[in-house]
């Protein structure tokens, strides 16, 4: 019994020195708004990394140099694990396209010296980078205000100083955003001493599933907590592998199951009748009635049929092809997935707001155009299609970004942007 708890032990000591964590929190900033929560955030994903049997290394209310001093003792620790990660919470800005975490004392800022008096998240990847594994970064930044303090050569409005999207350009990092592009993240839910961001990631890390299926649910459960206010947002350059923070994956980033089986053996099907020879021949069409002018499962914009149908099921983005390829409604075949012109069609608004440092200022402009259904939630969309929509309405379009990523538009902000096909959205088919 002994040798057996020994070993436990050792095992358990293997698996802390192969992942490691940084965590980060600012609270105490003297020439800014103050923050209730960010040291209580930290602490919590502190014990749930460690209950995850992660080395956890703390940063608390620190200085840009003392700040830097505990990333260099976290980057070697890195290197030699498999799986790293760094968690920030406490006020950020983005100027530009980098984004940065604002350290205690930052003072006397321009946009010429932020590179020199704050940490960018760019900083942090790099940081992360080193595990042999992959990285993940956190930031639970823009909480409940815009950073406020002065910067010469930049403007005080907030939607200068909001941060900007994500980007990754190293390989096996994810970095995951508590908000959106452009908008401020709650700093409390319901007087609960924690940011709805970091009580999604404790509820969420721990689960053995691969952490772009974990980020699905963080962004789910976080909007819930927030009243549809509050939407994180995700870059990764994840490959095909499987990746898990416990160490192993119970549930993969494409599940095999019968549905998934049966809609690869149509989309095979499909292929070898395409590509099989057929002599041509005149076909005399039966006249009909078209059967989608009463449908109410079918709403004809232009020379378009678009499906409307309580949308239940999210997909992958190949999923989601095959689903549209085998759809059969009004007595239609030939339905596929649409471009994100066609599917801007059926918005209320002349086009979707791209990633970008205008995109509050648009939401706020256009906001007006925002419809509610009986459930009482909200989407830009033609009214036709408003008591379909679910709550959380990402929808796939037939546009690639690259061999990994897809296009997908957001009806409930208004908003465009691509993500990893592995990523689940819903499908709404057009012929």
């Amino acid at each position: 019994m002994r040798l057996i708890f020994v070993i436990l032990l050792l095992t358990l000591s293997l698996l802390a020195k192969d992942k490691v964590a940084l965590v980060i929190a600012n609270k105490n900033y003297s020439n800014q708004t103050g923050l209730k929560n960010p040291i209580k955030d930290a602490q919590l994903i502190k014990a749930t990394l460690e209950g995850m049997h992660f080395e956890v290394l703390e940063a608390y209310n620190k200085d840009l140099d003392d700040l830097g001093k505990k990333l260099d003792k976290f980057i070697i620790k890195a290197r030699n694990a498999k799986i790293a990660v760094v968690y920030y919470a406490g006020h950020g800005i983005g100027v530009g396209s980098k984004n940065y975490l604002i350290p205690i004392g930052a003072t006397n800022l321009s946009v010429d010296n932020l590179g020199r008096k704050l940490m960018s998240v760019d900083e942090l990847k790099g940081a992360v980078a080193n595990a042999n594994g992959f990285g993940v970064v956190l930031f639970d930044a823009c909480r409940n205000s815009f950073f406020s303090g002065t910067i010469a050569g930049l403007s005080s409005g907030r939607g200068s100083r909001a941060l900007v999207p994500p980007t990754v350009t190293r390989a096996n990092v994810l970095v995951s955003f508590s908000t959106q592009a452009g908008t401020k993240a709650e700093d409390d839910v319901n007087g609960g001493g924690h940011s709805p961001y970091a009580i999604a990631l404790s509820e969420n890390l721990k689960t053995n599933r691969d952490i772009r299926l974990v980020m699905g649910e963080i962004r789910t459960r976080v909007y819930g907590l927030t009243a549809n206010q509050q939407y994180p947002m995700e870059e990764n350059l994840l490959d095909g592998k499987d990746y898990c923070l416990s160490g192993f994956c119970k549930q993969k980033v494409v599940i095999d199951n019968s549905e998934n089986e049966r809609l690869r053996a149509k989309i095979a099907l499909l292929e070898q009748q395409q590509n099989a020879y057929v002599a041509p021949k005149v076909e005399v069409e039966t006249p009909r009635v078209d059967s989608s002018t009463n449908n109410p499962n079918i709403v004809k914009i232009g020379n378009l049929m678009y499906q409307n149908q309580p949308f239940s099921k999210t997909y992958t983005w190949e999923e989601a092809k095959g689903y549209c390829q085998g759809l059969a409604l009004g007595g239609y075949s030939g339905w596929r997935l649409p471009t994100r012109a066609e599917l801007n069609k059926i918005s209320n608004i002349k086009m979707y707001g791209e990633w970008d440092n205008n995109w509050k200022k648009w939401f706020d402009k256009n906001k007006h155009r925002r419809f509610k259904n009986s459930k009482g939630e909200s989407h830009f969309i033609d009214k036709r299609f408003i008591e379909n929509m679910p709550e959380y309405s990402w929808f796939w379009t037939s546009e690639e970004k690259g061999s990994s990523n897809a296009w997908g538009v957001f009806f409930g902000s208004g908003y465009d942007r691509w993500s990893h096909k592995s990523s689940n959205y819903y499908a709404l088919c057009v012929r």
